[in-house]
């Protein structure tokens, strides 16, 4: 195990021993499976596109939710192909199924802070009580020692810059189509 890793470990260990307790290993399953394929966060895009005024936001969701699934799951998860901690220490007792995909970067990570991002840019209230359960999220990757903890930073981070991305690209691409119709109402 290279010396890095090592020291990942270490604090997935001390989590586990300083940390643990059954309040937490009765909660925190239940929190991470609230990002379980990004799902509360789906549901809060698709309620948002419903008011007229929220539309953008839930979009922006929507749209940043998706870079994820393709930037993370499908391009960089299969291309590091880093095996997750219990795979390191298999006398670890796992309170959730353990996942069968690979860990870097943490999806739960990069979805909640995509949408939580996503949705502060627009809504500060709302965007810190979705920052506070994104980061509960982020915490219960590592608590129940299925993420190192560069995955669910690299994760976050990346989770962080598609909520931009995904800002502008929507901008930019009504921008084109307001431009467009413009345009074609000029013409006739």
């Amino acid at each position: 195990m290279p010396q890095w890793m090592e020291w990942e470990i270490g604090l997935l260990d001390w989590i586990q021993q300083s940390l643990r307790g059954p309040v937490l290993d009765a909660l925190l399953p239940a929190i991470t499976a609230l990002g379980n394929a990004g799902a509360i966060w789906i549901v809060l895009g698709l309620v948002l596109l419903i008011p007229r005024k929220r539309r953008e936001q839930g979009a922006v969701i929507l749209i940043a939710l998706a870079m994820c699934g393709l930037l993370g799951n499908l391009v960089l998860k299969p291309l590091v192909a880093r095996p997750r901690p219990f795979a390191w220490n298999p006398e670890i007792q796992l309170l959730i199924d353990a996942p069968k995909d690979f860990s870097f970067p943490s999806g739960h990570s990069m979805s909640s802070l995509a949408a939580a991002t996503a949705l502060f840019l627009y809504d500060k209230k709302l965007g810190c009580a979705a920052l506070v359960l994104a980061g509960i999220i982020v915490f219960s990757r590592l608590y129940l020692y299925v993420h190192f903890l560069s995955d669910v930073l690299m994760g976050s981070l990346m989770g962080v810059a598609l909520a931009f991305a995904a800002r502008w690209l929507y901008r930019k691409v009504r921008r084109l189509m307001v431009s467009r119709r413009k345009r074609g109402v000029k013409e006739r």
